[in-house]
């Protein structure tokens, strides 16, 4: 699975802060993540979780974030993956092995599981779905779906992939803290918190700003993550002229975001194909107003119009003008905090970890079988 890679990492922190509150409620959790940086340790203990990562040739950098389709790296990484993952379960005989991301790691443990029968639980997440159909990473795809004794999606609107109709839904949980932020409600401040690839379409936030400034000439944006696209963003910012209200803040650590959002008050995400993001609902969390793409997995968490806006997909127009009202207070105060208090009961980590140690119990106690 992706587990943060050093001090200040980002990769994959919400299955770390997963991992932590199934530490705090008194269970024992072993985590194989890939080796990616060559500055991050073999094997560490964070907060009593056990990390032991693999060697693959990765050459400092994400599977994701190479061009084409990685075929030797790949091959590489599913080996040094499924052998650590044999070798530690088979020391340790864990009660469930617990994906997530279903290719590689997913697969990575349904194989394991099969194995050495061990009951296996893959929790599928946004990329999967958008990666899931292409040539042969279907039939890996499959493969892992079939040997898997259970599955978990982060969204409802995963559940239209087949194979996927009678899976669990859980999504990401988001932290207590973000719940007792509070803000400036009159900044004019916009923030995006994902990362500067060519799926989160940050271009179209872009490209929305001169519009926008041309209302609230106060007006400013800060891009929180960083990415393949981060050049090409900065130029667009240039050409477009609005490089002196636009600040590409690159990666940064939790403290900080939570201060950005603290300063901020829309939350903009552009993204053309998404899971559950635990960006938004963090966003949210903190009594932000969402504008977001107006996508399956988004749908369930905004109300256009009511507590948040969503716009179509690449149109900066129409994002613009969402922009411009939730700036002239087109969003009661009282919708956002009606909705921080409904995720606060229903999405802290606490009760995230709780729905999957139930998931884990019911497979011990019904004794499902690996086939």
């Amino acid at each position: 699975m992706s587990y943060p890679d050093f001090p200040g990492s980002y990769r994959g922190i919400f299955i770390q802060k997963l991992c932590r509150e199934l530490t705090r409620q008194g269970h024992r959790v072993i985590v194989v993540t890939p080796r990616i940086y060559s500055r991050s340790p073999l094997y560490e203990n964070d907060e009593g979780i056990e990390i032991h990562r693999f060697r693959f040739p990765s050459g400092d950098k994400p599977l994701g974030q190479s061009s084409g389709l990685p075929i030797l790296p790949m091959i590489w990484f599913m080996i040094s993956g499924l052998w650590q993952t044999l070798s530690l379960s088979l020391r340790e005989r864990p009660d469930i092995i617990h994906g997530n991301w279903i290719v590689p790691t997913g697969l990575i443990a349904a194989l394991a599981g099969f194995i050495l029968r061990i009951p296996v639980v893959n929790t599928a997440r946004g990329m999967d779905i958008r990666i899931s159909d292409s040539g042969p990473i279907r039939l890996l795809f499959n493969l892992a779906i079939r040997l898997s004794q259970r599955l978990v999606l982060v969204s409802p609107a995963m559940r239209s992939r087949p194979g996927l109709e009678q899976a669990e839904v859980i999504p990401s949980g988001v932290d207590d803290i973000f719940f007792s932020l509070t803000r400036d409600h009159d900044s004019p401040t916009i923030i995006s918190t994902r990362s500067l690839e060519p799926i989160y379409d940050l271009e179209t936030l872009l490209k929305s700003l001169p519009e926008v400034r041309a209302k609230f000439p106060e007006a400013r944006c800060i891009l929180a993550g960083t990415g393949s696209q981060a050049a090409y963003l900065k130029d667009l910012a240039r050409q477009l002229g609005i490089e002196q209200s636009v600040d590409f803040v690159g990666s940064v650590p939790q403290q900080e975001i939570i201060r950005l959002l603290q300063i901020s008050r829309i939350f903009v995400s552009s993204c053309i194909d998404d899971g559950t993001s635990v960006a938004l609902l963090e966003a949210m969390a903190a009594g932000l107003i969402p504008v977001v793409t107006d996508i399956e997995a988004n749908r369930p968490w905004v109300k256009n119009g009511e507590d948040g806006f969503l716009f179509p997909c690449g149109d900066s127009h129409f994002l613009a003008e969402h922009i411009l009202q939730a700036i002239s207070g087109h969003i009661a105060f009282t919708a956002l905090e009606d909705k921080r208090a409904l995720l606060k009961r229903d999405m802290a980590w606490s009760q995230i970890a709780a729905q999957y140690v139930k998931v884990y119990e019911f497979i011990r106690s019904q004794k499902i079988k690996v086939p």
